[in-house]
């Protein structure tokens, strides 16, 4: 999750009611009240995750990152055929 609030942060995609782009802050309350958990320090989290070791990736991410190219190149192969048909 921590690697999630930081990405939202990051991309600044997201607002406050403000329309200012959120903190990390409002995004990790944000989080933690829809998932009904705790980072604790949100900041301290940052730090680890950008400390960790490149060969410490987390497994959980790149399964979902190849999942989603999975699905996208199944919708391409459909698309092809409905195409060529």
């Amino acid at each position: 999750m921590g690697e999630i609030a930081i990405s939202f942060d990051l991309s600044n995609e997201f607002f406050d009611e403000e329309g200012s782009p959120a903190s990390l802050m409002q995004i990790s309350k944000a989080l933690e009240n829809a998932f009904n958990f705790t980072f604790g320090d949100i900041y301290k989290t940052k730090v680890r995750i950008f400390v960790r070791k490149p060969y410490n990736l987390t497994k959980a991410l790149d399964y979902l990152k190849n999942l989603i190219v999975r699905e996208n190149r199944n919708k391409k192969m459909k698309k092809d055929e409905f195409v060529n048909t």
